[in-house]
């Protein structure tokens, strides 16, 4: 959807951030802690136990059916994408990278032409933050507004243009959430006859909204 510069420039990011680690270092790598009590994450558990125990097969991609991290995804085309004339639901393809040796992350990456959109989320804990590195909650604007549920707060979305990184064309935009305790990664790259929407950054954090759990389970 870019030029070379821009696919290599995300394909080295790619690279840096979900490197498999070689089997005795991923287990002695610190880990996050998901918490697996959180109503939403048992309420889907039991529902996929069930569906399991009537023999009803789930309707999920195999690279993501045996991963142990709550996995989120886009139930459907974020608005920006649906605003793209040269992109719709038809012309969607999808590529779900993951590891099954070592299944604790994974990244969903939907490609609709000038506008791609990836979700990823990762247990082993590979960097430190700054106290400052914002990670802001979300959740459907319905849910728990009476209970102060901190995941009614919207996301804060950065956008990096062609400015700011030589050889890029076009515009990134990013942003994480935290659900279950795991910080989720949502990017969204636009190429130059798309900017308008990688620029739009309200409409990019109520798109947030349109995540959801769709697969992942606790150890067995």
């Amino acid at each position: 959807m870019a030029d070379q510069k821009t696919m290599l420039f995300s394909s080295l990011l790619l690279a840096a951030v979900f490197w498999p680690l070689p089997a005795a270092l991923a287990a002695d790598a610190p880990a996050i802690s998901v918490n697996w009590d959180d109503p939403e994450l048992k309420a889907f558990t039991a529902d996929q136990t069930a569906r399991s125990a009537a023999g009803v097969e789930a309707e999920v991609d195999p690279g993501l059916a045996n991963l142990r991290v709550p996995v989120l995804a886009f139930e459907q085309p974020p608005e920006v994408v649906t605003r793209n004339l040269r992109a719709g639901p038809e012309s969607i393809e999808r590529a779900v990278h993951s590891d099954p040796s070592n299944p604790v992350w994974y990244q969903i990456v939907e490609d609709y032409g000038d506008v791609s959109v990836s979700v990823s989320a990762d247990l082993r804990a590979q960097h430190a933050f700054p106290a400052d590195f914002p990670i802001y909650d979300t959740a459907a604007p319905a849910a728990g507004v009476d209970g102060g549920d901190a995941r009614d707060m919207a996301p804060s979305v950065s956008v990096m243009d062609e400015a700011a990184e030589e050889g890029m064309e076009g515009y990134i935009a990013e942003y994480t959430i935290t659900r279950y305790g795991v910080p989720y990664t949502v990017t969204i790259e636009c190429t130059e006859a798309a900017k308008d929407q990688c620029k739009d950054k309200g409409q990019l954090s109520k798109d947030s909204a349109l995540l959801k759990l769709v697969a992942g389970g606790p150890p067995q």
